[in-house]
């Protein structure tokens, strides 16, 4: 009996064996086998296309040879890197790649290789949001790998673009934020990407949609100052959203606190750097400067009328903000400009109109694109260079006198008072000139209707400079008017009586004279004689 059991022990004892045998030496070396001839593949250098295919081959017969465990985990995830690479030349292996790895995170969970293997395999499939969630999930783990970090910066840059275009700026900002606390491809940040709130201020500044832009421009500078960052542009934003209803004194104060924001040393461009940055905030200093001018211009535009010209100090400080302008470019018209025409239309003299005029004309002169190009201003200073100044315009009218002077047909108690007046302006002109001798001829009809329109000509160009800056109902102006009126009643009737035509061309001539002499003096050569209305309508109607 004993000897039974001893054999029925050995025969147990020898199956067992066998069976330990078959199922921990046979049955692991069927997938054992083609794993480890796979991850010899995978060990060396240069993998070809016909060897990732065998190896992939070899990891898929070893699969469904039946692992256990972490040898089952290990196995797919080999696989799934080998598709991953067989992915280079066959895109699809993509998505075979991320279902593996989807299946060994759901079976085993993902560790740090499977997890960095997984968000490779998405950003390849252009699937970022799910790189950027991969990594958020186990930024603990994969913090300490660089290539990780680089996947999920990629992939927020890509993301935050996306939003931009879309105009979804808080939530670019938010993965320009990710980028920089990554540590990796911070370079690939635009450098508009701080000023992004005020992007998206100005575009809606330009919709006319004023307090949203408000808004846009206030996160703007509260982003500013949470970060260091400078806060200029957003408060320039906000100022032009208040431009059109505030104050010019509170604008103006407002600038003078954005002035204050950086150093005005590297604002006005004294510092030796050159790089983009300085032209940048050169840029704003002379954006600023413009816009405190333009506050100043408007102040002197709100005064009441009759308030007088501005101040000698006013002048000054207007001095002062254009001379900073040109501090910040020396070829910017606009202050030439603004400069010439206070100095032309506010003259006192004329010499300070001349100083205007020169003004102009050196903005006009310069060799850039900023120079002077204002179709009106071009035309003034072209009508002024032409016409003259006060000395040219009696210069002309002197001539006239003195065509009048020897011109027969004028009447002798004419020619007294002609040459009285021309005598007034001894003190005025070094050479009067000695009386003309035109010949003598009968004037044409056609010629004197010549004689008159050419006389009409000249005195509007010797008055030029006396009226030009005054309203059409001052009173040089009206009495001029009435004048040329009257020649044009009695050119009209330009066949009748000689006497009249003469008798309204020698007062035109004196009127003329009493404007070009100096206010004190019109009272000693007032015209008191008016024509006669019925005398000239007399006249005309006698006819030739």
């Amino acid at each position: 009996m004993n000897a039974v059991l001893v054999v029925v022990c050995v025969a147990l004892l020898g199956v067992c064996l066998v069976g330990a045998w078959h199922f921990f030496v046979v049955v692991p070396s069927r997938w054992r086998e083609p794993l480890h001839r796979a991850l010899a593949i995978l060990a060396r250098d240069g993998h070809q296309r016909a060897q990732l295919e065998e190896a992939d081959r070899l990891l898929d017969q070893a699969t469904n040879a039946g692992p256990r465990g972490g040898d089952l985990a290990d196995t797919r995830f080999a696989q799934a890197y080998v598709r991953a690479m067989l992915g280079t030349y066959r895109p699809e292996h993509h998505w075979s790649a991320a279902t593996l790895v989807d299946s060994l995170a759901t079976t085993s969970g993902q560790d740090p290789a499977s997890a960095h293997l997984a968000m490779w395999l998405q950003h390849k499939l252009e699937r970022h949001e799910r790189v950027v969630e991969l990594y958020r999930e186990h930024e603990a783990a994969l913090a300490d790998r660089p290539g990780a970090r680089l996947i999920a910066s990629a992939s927020h840059l890509h993301l935050a673009g996306a939003h931009w275009r879309r105009r979804e700026t808080d939530e670019a900002l938010h993965h320009f934020d990710r980028v920089r606390d990554l540590g990796v491809l911070t370079g690939e940040i635009p450098k508009a990407a701080d000023n992004l709130h005020v992007l998206k201020g100005i575009h809606l500044f330009f919709d006319q949609r004023r307090a949203e832009a408000r808004e846009a421009f206030d996160a703007a500078r509260h982003r500013a100052h949470e970060r260091g960052q400078s806060r200029v542009e957003a408060s320039l934003g906000l100022l032009a959203c208040d431009w059109e209803t505030a104050n010019p004194r509170k604008l103006d104060r407002w600038l003078t606190q954005i002035r204050k924001q950086r150093a005005w040393r590297d604002w006005a461009g004294e510092a030796e750097d050159t790089s983009a940055d300085q032209d940048y905030l050169r840029q704003l200093a002379a954006v600023v400067a413009l816009l405190r001018v333009v506050l100043l211009l408007r102040g002197w535009a709100n005064r009441p009328e009759l308030s007088g010209v501005p101040s000698s100090e006013e002048r000054h400080e207007l001095s002062e903000r254009l001379n900073l302008m040109l501090e910040l470019d020396e070829e910017w018209g606009d202050a030439y400009l603004v400069e010439g025409l206070l100095w032309y239309y506010f003259a006192a003299n004329e010499g300070q109109r001349e100083t205007g005029l020169a003004i102009l004309e050196r903005g006009m002169g310069l060799q850039s694109a900023k120079a002077i190009i204002v179709p009106e201003v071009l035309h003034l200073v072209e009508k002024e260079r032409a016409l003259g100044g006060q000395g040219d315009a009696l210069s002309r009218f002197l001539r006239l006198v003195h065509e009048f002077l020897a011109d027969p047909a004028v009447p002798a108690s004419h020619r007294a008072e002609l040459r009285s007046l021309r005598d007034q302006f001894a003190r005025y002109a070094d050479d009067l000139g000695e009386d003309l001798a035109l010949p003598t001829r009968p004037a044409s009809p056609e010629e004197l209707r010549r004689r008159i329109e050419a006389v009409r000509k000249r005195i509007e160009l010797i008055v030029y400079p006396r009226l030009r800056d005054l309203p059409d109902d001052a009173p040089a102006r009206v009495r001029l008017r009435e004048r040329l009126q009257e020649l044009d009643v009695v050119a009209d009737g330009f066949a009748a009586q000689a006497q009249a035509l003469h008798q309204s061309e020698h007062e035109l001539v004196i009127t003329t004279g009493e404007f070009l002499l100096p206010q004190e003096e019109w009272d000693d050569h007032a015209v008191t004689a008016e024509l006669d209305p019925n005398r000239v309508d007399t006249a005309a109607e006698r006819g030739p």
